[in-house]
């Protein structure tokens, strides 16, 4: 059985598509929306799409965009208007994973962005340190955080594609009744 997030985040992709994706994928890179399944309902949104490249490439670009815009975001709050994300319940970021992340931008630099966001559970973390402690501009920050959510929203999409095709092999094995019924 599936939480109530999960059960209302599938309605949501069934009523509004994409956008929803967007919308969930940018809570996520706000670090608000780490208790959302995004991972989980993009790849159930991939299965549920299907395995052709006009269905799936939509959910694909606002996934990315939506994860962008989201650590844009969190980079512009602290950068110019000095908001502390770790002071809000909502954020589940301590202080203490920020300082880890402020030494790994220390030491690899901007690149760290984009590998960061390519990692799960390290996604997002590098848009606090980043803001505070470098002269990174809001667009190079941007950039990095594009590409490093491209590769991790083509990884899932790898994954929701073979899971796809895994789902289509099986059902086809069991027979038409079954799929009809599904």
């Amino acid at each position: 059985m599936i939480g109530a997030h999960a059960e209302t985040a599938l309605a949501l992709v069934g009523t509004y598509g994409a956008a929803a994706i967007f919308v969930v994928f940018a809570l996520e890179g706000a670090l608000v929306g780490k208790v959302l399944p995004a991972r989980t309902l993009f790849v159930a949104t991939v299965v549920a799409a299907g395995v052709e490249a006009v269905a799936v490439l939509p959910v694909f670009a606002a996934a990315v965009a939506g994860a962008t815009v989201g650590q844009s975001a969190v980079f512009v709050a602290v950068r110019r208007f000095d908001v502390d994300p770790t002071e809000f319940r909502a954020v589940p970021v301590g202080a203490g994973r920020l300082d880890g992340a402020a030494r790994w931008l220390d030491r690899w630099g901007l690149p760290a962005v984009a590998v960061s966001n390519a990692v799960p559970g390290t996604r997002g973390w590098l848009a606090v340190p980043t803001a505070n402690a470098s002269t990174v501009s809001g667009p190079r920050f941007a950039a990095a955080s594009l590409v490093g959510s491209a590769a991790y929203v083509g990884a899932l999409l790898a994954v929701g594609v073979a899971v796809a095709l895994g789902f289509g092999g099986v059902l086809g094995l069991v027979g038409g009744e079954l799929v009809a019924s599904l």
